[in-house]
């Protein structure tokens, strides 16, 4: 048998130089961090004193001589230690509970430490997991020792027998415990509300927080930047200044009225936790926001920022303006800036010391200014793995600005709220929503907490466009009606890629192909922002040529560009009123045109049900035809009857079940949330787009830089690092993070069943992304529009 290892030699990690790490001074590190994180939200001095077990036990089973062996360099892997650390915890607390008479107000508490110990490195698993129950290798433990290190913090555990054997027996006594403190969690008949339970939720969850930051901030000390008040001050006067630079627009004087009009409303109304900010596409929502932030910076001591968006393409947009305008440097997060690696060690295993300042820095949101996506917010609010409860470490004070909502699933909205209201109560944050489009809120948030409605008033006489109806199109027809308009900058948004594709090669059969431009979500992430920058620069050339841009409905969000007239197959009512926002975005003195119609590919297939649900169609159609011409005004109008008679047809509050599943142990049930519901399989494909001369003088500034930084200029010699794995481990964590934000720009997402028709799928197996296998297969043009699939309408 081999010699136990003293408990007060034991290890926690490999020394460093002439440091030791020992685990006794991990142990208590944590017990501190945890009370002291807990102290600022509550005076329980008995709930702080069991959170600090949990602490101090959390990694006791790296006493097993065993992992000491591993830790030391003598073994290839160690035992696991997190089930055990639950396990030691459970017996332990539940005798502190019952010798200090708390057991019946405190046994819940418990058992959410237990799971919360048993997950600290690996997804959080339902209550009725049981795994950790007799996990453990007592004997080969420092057992006394370990009962004299636990009883010097908690004295009132001294009388308590602490032996292999009452471990084991332990095992037999705990099942009918546990029966008990899971029938306080049955619901049964009994009525709790969804805010009550998402409240005690989120307090469990904040639990986790602090044991999971407790524990890795006692390895990598990591600490936020904040705005201090001059900060803010500062931030106002630079946003001020950028706004009087853009003076030359015919909008500019009108979104600096709408700006005074909002600060205005808001110092009016400035005790609210929430507020929508619903202004028009093109009044610059954006920077009113920065400005509303700064604002409650200054006034009322917030010290962050946290910008939220739904896709990639509007948060680095976003994230350069603030950069640009604010000299500040921002940290984005969100999953195309990480390589997945893939896991050798045991399931939910993993060793502290792996874990570096960069990558910590990243998922605890360590910075005074965060954009991030819909995705990494919503794992905030209902964290799916335990490293996801680190975006919450820092979150205290922060003001949350959540872009185009309306993208949230309807199945979704509700219970997202919910989440999000407990967490803006625990964690002090002020939530702007922007949005033209604004989903109700009355369905997901209580009474109390309604939104501040912070909105402009209308102008008069500025109305930049109006909506005009027509009937049935094919390809061909709405390629000749495009090209019978006397409008120079026209755009025709369609449902789908394959739909858009047929209508592009309608055009570009008529007229020269360089007047006609393809936008959709098979394009290289580099190839579609080229040709948005193309599409820029001809619209602000001095010409009268004409330019054609066809789109699926990736130009509706994030893109700022603006065109005379815009054809829309007709789509549901939020994305008329998004498409109309591209519509004389900048208010010349000519009306805009947006024109909707029934698209019919080949005169005969309505894709329109492909992509929104019937209802939601049906309920367009019936608004619409109250008139035959909507302006600006009217249909803004128009939006808020659509989402009221939505949610009165269905209210969408059986998502809430969630939180009921949630609370009686079901933790998956709301961990696995989807801000977009549910999505069709995609795979990503690595395609060495090649550019030309004339491209590289669009390619963003942000890809250059990363260009130059890595002396890789060309999509193979990208490809070639990121399969050699030597060069990606000799990478400091930033600049891994770099590295895959540049090969990033060269990878599409696609339906599965396409994916393995272009690449060696065998490198799916091996968590790799597979290059493009047959470069013709992606058309310089069309990108992967051109390839015929079955599916395809169904990709946007």
């Amino acid at each position: 048998m081999l010699d136990l290892v003293p408990f007060e030699q034991c290890i926690a990690r490999p020394a460093d130089k002439d440091k030791t790490y020992l685990l006794s001074e991990h142990l208590v590190g944590v017990k501190n961090a945890m009370e002291k994180r807990l102290s600022f939200q509550c005076q329980d001095t008995a709930f702080i004193k069991l959170a600090g077990l949990a602490g101090l036990c959390h990694d006791i089973a790296k006493a097993h001589v065993e992992w000491q062996n591993y830790i030391r360099g003598k073994r290839k892997r160690g035992p696991n230690h997190a089930p055990e650390g639950a396990f030691f915890f459970s017996y332990l607390s539940y005798h502190l509970l019952k010798k200090e008479k708390k057991w019946e107000e405190y046994a819940v508490i418990w058992l959410w430490l237990i799971r919360d110990i048993a997950d600290h490195h690996g997804h959080l698993k339902s209550l009725n997991e049981h795994h950790w129950i007799g996990a453990g290798a007592w004997d080969k433990m420092d057992l006394p020792r370990i009962k004299r290190f636990i009883c010097h913090y908690y004295p009132e555990l001294n009388p308590m027998i602490l032996s292999a054997g009452t471990l084991d027996q332990w095992t037999e006594e705990i099942f009918e415990i546990l029966e008990e403190v899971t029938d306080k969690l049955d619901l049964g008949y009994s009525f709790a509300s969804h805010e009550i339970l998402m409240n005690r939720l989120s307090r469990w969850r904040e639990l986790t927080t602090a044991l999971v930051a407790g524990d890795r901030f006692h390895v990598t000390p990591t600490n936020t930047t904040i705005f201090q008040k001059e900060d803010h001050e500062r931030s106002n006067k630079i946003i001020d200044i950028f706004c009087h630079g853009n003076r030359n627009q015919s909008m500019s004087e009108i979104r600096s009225d709408a700006q005074r009009q909002i600060l205005l409303q808001l110092r009016q109304d400035s005790k609210r936790k929430i507020y929508t900010l619903e202004m028009p596409t093109g009044y610059g929502k954006t920077i009113t926001a920065m400005k509303i932030a700064a604002w409650l910076g200054k006034e009322q001591g917030y010290e962050k920022i946290i910008y939220v968006a739904p896709y990639l393409s509007i948060l680095e947009q976003t994230s350069n303006v603030v950069e640009n305008v604010l000299n500040m440097h921002v940290l984005e997060h969100h999953s195309l800036a990480i390589r997945e690696t893939k896991i050798t060690k045991a399931a939910d295993e993993s060793d502290e010391d792996e874990i570096n300042s960069g990558q910590l820095i990243m998922e605890s949101w360590a910075n005074s200014i965060v954009c991030t996506s819909f995705q990494q917010w919503c794992k905030a609010i209902f964290p799916e793995k335990a490293q996801d409860t680190l975006r919450r470490a820092f979150l205290e004070n922060s003001v949350i600005i959540i872009d185009e909502p309306q993208i949230f699933a309807a199945e979704s909205w509700n219970v997202f709220l919910c989440g999000l209201e407990s967490l803006a109560d625990i964690y002090n944050l002020r939530v702007i929503f922007l949005s033209a489009t604004m989903p109700p809120f009355e369905y997901g948030l209580t009474k109390q907490a309604q939104p501040g409605h912070l909105a402009i008033k209308p102008v008069k006489h500025v109305e930049r466009y109006k909506l005009e109806q027509r009937g049935e199109m094919d390809e061909q027809e709405l390629a000749d009606f495009l090209l019978s308009r006397p409008e120079r900058l026209q755009a025709a948004i369609l449902n789908t890629i394959t739909d858009a594709y047929l209508v592009y090669k309608s055009l570009a059969s008529k007229i020269k192909s360089l007047n006609v431009k393809l936008l959709h979500g098979m394009m290289t992430p580099l190839h579609k922002r080229v040709e948005i920058k193309k599409i820029k620069h001809f619209q602000e050339k001095q010409t009268e040529e004409p330019l054609y841009v066809v789109s699926t409905q990736v130009i509706e969000a994030g893109v700022d560009l603006s065109f005379e007239h815009i054809v829309r197959a007709l789509p549901i009512l939020p994305s008329i009123v998004q498409a109309a926002g591209r519509v004389n975005r900048n208010f010349s003195e000519k009306l805009g045109t947006l024109t909707s119609i029934l698209f019919l590919r080949e005169g005969e297939k309505n894709t329109r049900g492909f992509i929104y649900p019937q209802k939601l169609v049906k309920l367009t159609d019936e608004l619409l035809r109250q008139k035959e011409v909507w302006f600006e005004s009217e249909l803004l109008r128009l939006i808020k009857d659509y989402y009221k008679r939505m949610f009165e047809h269905n209210s969408y509050e059986a998502g809430k079940q969630a939180i009921s599943d949630a609370y009686e142990g079901n933790w998956p049930a709301l961990g696995q949330f989807k801000p977009f519901g549910e999505d069709y399989y995609k795979l990503p494909v690595f395609v060495p787009w090649q550019s030309s001369e004339e491209d590289e003088v669009y390619f963003p500034q942000k890809f250059t830089e990363l260009q130059r930084r890595f002396q890789l200029f060309s999509p193979e010699d990208i490809y070639e690092c990121y399969t050699d794995k030597d060069f990606y481990l000799k990478l400091l964590f930033q600049e891994q993070k770099e590295f895959i934000i540049l090969m990033n720009h060269y990878v599409v997402n696609v339906p599965a069943k396409l994916a393995f028709t272009l690449v060696n799928k065998e490198l799916y197996l091996q968590n790799r992304i597979p290059i493009l296998l047959n470069r013709d297969d992606y058309d310089p043009i069309a990108g992967l529009a051109k390839r015929n699939f079955e599916g395809i309408e169904q990709f946007i």
